[in-house]
């Protein structure tokens, strides 16, 4: 506490707006006691689980960091993207198409997801005869970035009715987890469609 009234000054000076007067410190032992209490009644109510969370790390100083931290310096950058594509299991000939910044992911995928409420095309190239996947409001994009000259319009699907279907994995790492219905589509209202295709690849380990 050295240093205390200085700190009340510059937060002062800084514009923010606390009660320092009636304040709570984390090293006041009222203060833990209280926390431990509150977890006590949470955990007594059967709320408690163990998790994991992916967290921002540093490797210029070897450490995690805050959401503030990492986002202080936060700078819109245009990335590199590729476009990948997944075979369906019941379906060989056409294929989910996804777009990702982060290919370095893909040994990791274990599902992919589209938006239930998207309206999905099933677009043939016939200039490389093969059929592909893409959510409507992305067509016209993925056919300008992927050089598709001569295209049909197959089917289209609503995407809630592509949840569940199975495809076949980019790489064989993890095929033993097919079995915890891994490598089937999945549904998320995360998927938008101001970028990519509609479909998102999902690799677990590098994300929420």
């Amino acid at each position: 506490m050295t240093y205390s009234s200085d700190w009340e000054s510059i937060v002062g000076r800084f514009g923010r707006w606390i009660d320092f007067k009636n304040d709570y410190k984390t090293m006041d032992c009222n203060y833990m006691e209280s926390v431990w209490w509150a977890f006590k009644q949470i955990f007594d109510k059967g709320l408690v689980y163990r998790g994991s969370k992916i967290m921002p790390f540093s490797p210029a100083v070897n450490t995690v960091l805050s959401n503030f931290e990492a986002g202080s310096n936060y700078k819109d950058t245009k990335d590199p993207a590729i476009y990948v594509t997944f075979p369906l299991v019941d379906e060989p000939t056409c294929s989910l198409i996804a777009w990702t910044t982060t290919p370095w992911t893909l040994p990791s995928n274990l599902a992919c997801a589209v938006n239930p409420e998207f309206q999905y095309i099933k677009l043939h190239d016939t200039e490389k005869d093969k059929v592909f996947l893409v959510a409507e409001p992305r067509l016209k994009d993925v056919l300008k970035q992927n050089k598709i000259k001569s295209h049909k319009v197959l089917e289209k699907i609503k995407g809630k009715d592509l949840v569940g279907k199975s495809y076949v994995p980019l790489f064989n790492y993890f095929e033993g987890m097919k079995a915890q219905k891994c490598f089937t589509i999945i549904g998320g209202d995360f998927v938008t469609a101001d970028a990519g295709t509609g479909i998102v690849h999902c690799a677990p380990g590098f994300g929420e």
